[in-house]
């Protein structure tokens, strides 16, 4: 079995010891053990910048509305009502569409095991 792989392939050199079977190239243009040429375009990290910010910005709305809330109990002369609604309202409406998104995600995570 091993000379006929051998002979079909065109790859010079397979061991096979126990269960695992080594192949050696001898092409240059060949995979190896190379690793993967980092390119310039970092998508991954840009993403991961947009997720990391995206989520500070929601906790940061967050700390605001507890924050003006807060003060609106200790010095009610100091807030006006309204400014405190609004923040709470935006703090809501960000964490809905971060939940949201984290669903959708999830989900099409899940959809994509699945696809198998």
């Amino acid at each position: 079995m091993i000379s006929l792989l051998n002979m079909q392939s065109g790859v010079q050199g397979i061991e096979k010891s126990a269960e695992n079977v080594v192949m050696r190239t001898t092409d240059s243009r060949h995979y190896g053990n190379q690793k993967a040429h980092k390119l310039d375009d970092d998508v991954t990290g840009s993403f991961e910048n947009a997720l990391k910010e995206a989520v500070q910005k929601v906790n940061n709305l967050q700390v605001d509305s507890d924050t003006l809330s807060k003060k609106m109990i200790y010095e009610p002369e100091s807030v006006d009502i309204h400014n405190v609604m609004i923040a709470q309202q935006k703090a809501e409406i960000s964490l809905s569409l971060a939940k949201t998104v984290r669903d959708e995600a999830i989900r099409a995570y899940r959809e994509l095991v699945n696809m198998r």
